[in-house]
């Protein structure tokens, strides 16, 4: 019966690299009897052939291979020789040798060949069917390793996925976990002041209207009080609302917006502050007119750094805010530089703090640079700020586009 194809060495389907098998013998027609038994149409198998074991052993440095078939008796360097040389290499040492030889089939020649590496022999004349079996077997192995490396690499890069995302996560909590003390903080003042404030005009307004003639002018300025201590509660309120909607939200929609139209609307919607302080607002957009962005958080973002730069101006000259953009890199920077009050030096990490007033006589909760910092970390940008008291400061929003 013939049995030549009876075993057929196949690959996995979905190998691109072809597998790679030497065949060394000094005879070349050994060599092409030898691929030609071995060969199956579509087998994605390469076979290389090695006249010489020197031959062999340079191969083996250059190639990755799945299986040595390795002739015994050759001039020079014998089979043996080039088996002890690759079992002495790391690169080889794994690679597995099938001895293939025409010495009689004896105890002393095997177990030389297995103390040399071999992990099998092959005996001439060679039995097609036992030949083509014992090839696709280390084939087999071969390619079951290869997708035990690809899974281990595949583990690993998950695991390195998962040791990143729990790292942000971590990070996030611990940012939330800050916001969370911050709030408890202000809950505790900023929130308690006017609470004390309102309870103490209202206990003066009872006052006043248990009186037998009540004041009329002052009930108005005791209302105008508590209608000025509950507008601060208020704006406090919206402001905590707003740091815990960036702490939530998920990714805003982006879109093509122009800097000059953004600006226009800003300034018309804080025109009494820049009445109130006789500010200027000098623009240049002419280096990065536009960006693709969330338009929500980038009026935020430019918002709160003028309206800011405006409110800390320095008493003893008329405010001039600079708010310019230029590209650096894969950014695109937003400057605004102002001639204001300034910053101590040791003041200036407290800058981006949740309700951080740094300059008590300037109105407001202190959240506005928080959300800032909050938006810019939640777009993978990041903020640059030098600051100088008495002369002003400048900061530089790095904002990557969609």
């Amino acid at each position: 019966m013939n049995t030549d194809h009876d075993t057929k060495l196949t690959t996995a389907p979905t190998d691109t690299q072809p597998v790679k098998i030497m065949l060394v013998d000094d005879k070349e027609e050994n060599l092409v009897s030898l691929e030609s038994l071995l060969f199956e149409e579509g087998d994605n198998i390469t076979y290389l052939f090695a006249n010489s074991g020197e031959e062999a052993l340079k191969m083996a440095l250059q190639e990755e291979l799945a299986l040595i078939l390795l002739d015994v008796q050759m001039p020079g360097m014998n089979g043996y020789e080039v088996a002890r040389y690759l079992r002495d290499i790391s690169k080889t040492r794994d690679v597995p040798i099938i001895f293939v030889t025409a010495i009689h089939q004896q105890d002393v020649h095997v177990i030389e060949g297995f103390e040399a590496g071999a992990v099998d022999f092959l005996f001439k004349p060679l039995h097609p069917a036992i030949t083509k079996a014992k090839v696709a077997a280390f084939v087999r192995f071969y390619l079951q390793k290869k997708e035990l490396e690809r899974a281990n690499k595949r583990a690993q890069e998950i695991n390195r996925e998962l040791e990143e995302r729990v790292k942000a996560r971590t990070a996030e909590l611990t940012r939330v976990n800050k916001d969370l003390d911050n709030f408890v903080y202000t809950a505790s003042h900023d929130l308690k002041a006017p609470i004390n404030n309102i309870e103490g005009l209202a206990v003066a307004l009872k006052e006043v209207l248990d009186s037998p003639e009540p004041d009329h002018d002052e009930l108005n300025i005791i209302m105008a009080m508590i209608q000025d201590a509950i507008s601060r509660f208020k704006l406090t309120l919206m402001d905590l609302t707003e740091v815990a909607k960036l702490q939530h939200q998920d990714e805003t929609a982006s879109e093509s917006v122009r800097f000059e139209e953004l600006i226009d609307d800003i300034t018309l919607n804080i025109q009494d502050l820049i009445l109130k302080y006789d500010a200027t607002i000098d623009t240049d957009f002419s280096e990065a007119p536009e960006i693709v962005f969330s338009r929500k958080n980038l009026r935020s973002i430019i918002y709160n750094l003028v309206s800011n730069a405006i409110k800390y101006s320095s008493p003893g000259r008329k405010p001039e805010i600079e708010v310019s953009t230029y590209s650096e890199g894969t950014f695109t920077v937003l400057r605004v530089k102002d001639n204001g009050l300034g910053l101590k030096k040791e003041d200036r990490d407290k800058v981006f703090g949740m309700f951080k007033r740094l300059h008590a006589h300037v109105e407001g909760t202190g959240v506005g640079l928080a959300i800032v910092k909050r938006i810019v970390e939640n777009c993978d940008g990041k903020i640059e700020f030098d600051s100088e008291l008495g002369k002003g400061s400048e900061f530089r929003i790095f904002l990557r586009g969609a």
